[in-house]
């Protein structure tokens, strides 16, 4: 069973730490530049301006990290401790997503992400526009739900 709770001010390092880990198990080269102290500071950043952020739990472990951006209908975040993946929690935290916006919402993922990009279009992703990365630079491709 999957929890999935509100983040809250002290979960912040534990956040960033499911992040990193999710975003080096996609041995992506741009992943391995990130390093802990950034994510940190991007959550505490974004949650004071509007981030929703959630943490998905199985049992007392924080497995899955997911941040929207409502206003923007973004779903800006979603990541997994590598030994979680493929175990039902994404789908949970996408499904999360869609109720939190019903009328739909876009995301970003790496051209290069394989895996993401079929997760995201097994869940019924329409595939849209690839363009570089805003920040970091590497190809992205644009999902839209629904």
């Amino acid at each position: 069973m999957i929890d999935i709770r509100p983040l809250r001010d002290e979960d912040h390092d534990l956040a960033a730490r499911i992040w990193l880990h999710g975003w080096h198990s996609t041995g992506l080269a741009v992943s391995r530049d990130t390093v802990l102290a950034q994510l940190r500071e991007r959550i505490s950043r974004e949650s004071a301006i509007g981030w929703d952020a959630y943490l998905a739990w199985r049992g007392d472990e924080a497995v899955g990290f997911l941040a929207l951006k409502l206003k923007l209908r973004c779903l800006d975040q979603l990541f997994l401790v590598p030994q979680a993946q493929r175990k039902g929690i994404g789908r949970a935290l996408f499904e999360f997503a869609c109720v939190r916006m019903p009328d739909g919402f876009w995301l970003r993922t790496a051209v290069e992400n394989a895996g993401a990009c079929g997760f995201y279009e097994h869940l019924g992703c329409r595939r849209g526009e690839v363009q570089r990365h805003p920040t970091l630079g590497h190809m992205t491709v644009i999902y839209r739900w629904p």
